[in-house]
């Protein structure tokens, strides 16, 4: 019988730490957090009620500083008592969420790309 064998031909880990620390992934966050956002309203505007179609036009997005967090909403005042008899915003994030996932692999294969 053999003994398991395995190398590596790769970068080193401090090869692999200095081009992390050179390509910091904050400065991906946002921008992606700005993806997700829009492809959760994208989803969640169809499921809107519509009677006069302000609302739906009112509904937008918001990313915090640094990407971290972001938001679906409307300013519109009667927004949250439409919402809590049909939850859009809500649905239209569990709508989205193959295609977040589907972008989110896509911009990790993306970032780590440039980097190894």
């Amino acid at each position: 019988m053999s003994d398991a064998y395995a190398s590596w031909t790769g970068l080193t880990p401090d090869e692999l730490a200095a081009r992390l620390k050179a390509h910091p992934f904050a400065d991906v966050r946002e921008p992606l957090m700005s993806k997700v956002t829009l492809l959760a309203l994208r989803h969640s505007q169809p499921l809107t009620p519509v009677r006069t179609g302000l609302l739906r036009r009112s509904e937008t997005t918001r990313v915090e500083r640094g990407g971290l967090r972001g938001w679906l909403g409307s300013n519109i005042v009667y927004a949250p008592f439409v919402h809590a008899r049909v939850p859009f915003f809500e649905e239209g994030i569990a709508a989205a969420v193959p295609e977040i996932q589907s972008l989110l692999g896509e911009t990790g294969d993306a970032y780590f790309k440039d980097i190894v």
